[in-house]
């Protein structure tokens, strides 16, 4: 028996529980490989907060108004640093 076969009977609910731990542990794993990118570090919206010293809300001003460049699939924001920084750098000569 090279390849066996195993059925269980497993509950509908539970077996979306475990699934969602499943891929939420994947998904976290391949976040933190993929932290780096090609154009620089990718963060999430607590990082860059941190990173500027602004607040959630200016963030949040800040991607309405198209002022920084971010990535964002299903709920999940994220910023190229790099990318930030260089538009707010662009935009602060500008003004001067």
């Amino acid at each position: 028996m090279d390849n066996p076969t195993v059925l269980f009977t497993i509950p509908l609910h539970r077996l979306k529980v475990e699934m969602q731990g499943w891929f939420k542990e994947i998904l976290n794993q391949k976040d933190s490989e993929l932290m780096k990118s090609k154009e620089g570090l990718i963060l999430d919206t607590d990082q860059l907060m941190e990173k500027l010293g602004v607040t959630r809300p200016t963030l949040s001003k800040w991607r309405k108004e198209g002022r920084i460049p971010f990535i964002q699939v299903g709920s999940v924001v994220r910023y190229d640093l790099d990318k930030v920084l260089e538009v707010l750098e662009n935009k602060k000569r500008r003004s001067k």
